[in-house]
């Protein structure tokens, strides 16, 4: 926890002080009132759910991907890297805590939705289902974390991860089912989707805001913390091998 907590003091200084980190804050409530805004135009109130929650996942995701990768690749740039690789404290853990406190920060796009759906459109976001719907937010920033972790393993690994970070995003964000539910999608994505946690994350937290009664819940919600783990434990592995790589040969800002 003392870790945790530290991590979070300076991953918080760094988001306030690097007004970048908080371009995703900026951009989602834009995001959200295009999309009410094209709802609201074609008349389409059954899919005010998809209006919603597409940017708050947007920008979840995407603030989680910058500043993972930005852990990284900025901490070389201040000559702080080479320390914190060095102190007796896992470096993956290091990287983890600081990658949990921008998740954190991210579900603050959750409120910028909803402020904008009631201010600027009248229209209170009725969640049907709010256990449901709570539980779906959790597990879904869990698993952003693991994903989060793996890219900034990526980061150690190789400078040009950076082209990972800014082409995966969309693809991501579209198979995972975040602007259209993954059955409408042509047949042959829905074996690449079901391997994102969004398509089951975005598909879960949809239904959560529906009255229709939920249906395998628990199977989802495992879906969404396995995959999420999984990914997260693949990072973790991969940033203590490159670690262990860059350390032998001498070469932790260089890379």
């Amino acid at each position: 926890m003392s870790l945790l907590a530290a991590a979070g003091r300076l991953q918080g200084s760094l988001v306030l002080t690097h007004r970048d980190y908080l371009i995703d804050l900026v951009r989602t409530p834009l995001l959200a009132t295009v999309f009410l805004l094209l709802i609201r135009h074609n008349d389409r109130p059954d899919l005010i759910a998809y209006g919603l929650l597409a940017p708050v996942l947007m920008g979840v995701w995407s603030m989680a991907m910058l500043i993972s990768g930005e852990v990284v690749d900025n901490d070389r740039w201040l000559g702080t890297l080479e320390l914190q690789i060095a102190a007796p404290v896992d470096f993956a853990r290091v990287v983890l805590s600081r990658v949990w406190v921008t998740t954190a920060i991210s579900l603050l796009t959750v409120a910028e939705v909803a402020a904008v759906s009631v201010l600027g459109f009248g229209i209170v976001p009725e969640v049907h289902h709010p256990l449901v719907f709570l539980v779906g937010l959790l597990v879904t920033a869990i698993a952003t974390a693991g994903a989060a972790c793996l890219m900034a393993a990526l980061f150690v690994a190789t400078r040009t991860a950076r082209t990972f970070q800014n082409s995966l995003s969309y693809p991501a964000l579209l198979l995972g089912g975040v602007f259209t539910p993954l059955d409408r999608l042509p047949e042959w994505t829905h074996p690449i989707g079901r391997l994102i946690y969004l398509s089951w994350s975005s598909d879960l937290l949809r239904d959560a805001l529906g009255p229709a009664p939920v249906t395998d819940v628990v199977w989802r919600i495992g879906a969404v913390l396995g995959l999420g783990l999984l990914t997260g434990v693949g990072g973790w592995l991969l940033l203590g091998r490159v670690v262990r790589l860059v350390r032998e040969s001498g070469t932790v800002g260089l890379r």
